[in-house]
């Protein structure tokens, strides 16, 4: 037996693809992580024709404390979903990550986010409110700033 544990090969090339992910980074993204101010959330990929298979919610790459973990009564981490908008450049990913979500577990993301005014909207109109208040916020800022 070697000195190298178990899967030490599979945990060797996720340090590489994070070492990739890192060095694109800005400093100040960097910085945040390094302070604890921002984290990485493992998103599992599935294929995009088979909406069945995408998972409700991120599973956080460490532990959140109990404290600040949010999980709605189907078991959604609100904390690692709006971690995982936070991290979203388009609009239309937003839009597919939320839409396999039940209408409640949409109404807690939009409490958790201070969303007011949402229990009478439609699944797809409270997707899209969602996505504005997140992803399209930041989208519009950056625009603003570039003029």
């Amino acid at each position: 037996m070697t000195g190298t544990p178990p899967g030490g090969d599979l945990a060797a090339g996720v340090l590489a693809r994070v070492g990739e992910l890192l060095s694109g980074l800005s400093a100040a993204d960097v910085a945040a992580l390094a302070q604890g101010r921002a984290r990485l959330v493992v998103v599992p990929v599935a294929p995009a024709g088979d909406p069945a298979d995408r998972p409700a919610a991120p599973t956080p790459a460490t532990p959140l404390p109990a404290a600040s973990v949010q999980p709605t009564p189907s078991g959604v981490d609100l904390d690692a979903a709006s971690a995982t908008l936070d991290t979203m450049a388009h609009r239309r990913d937003g839009t597919a990550y939320l839409t396999p979500w039940s209408i409640r577990d949409l109404r807690a993301l939009a409490a958790r986010l201070g969303l007011r005014g949402v229990g009478g909207l439609r699944k797809a109109e409270l997707v899209e409110r969602l996505v504005d208040r997140t992803i399209g916020f930041r989208v519009a800022s950056a625009a603003v700033r570039a003029r």
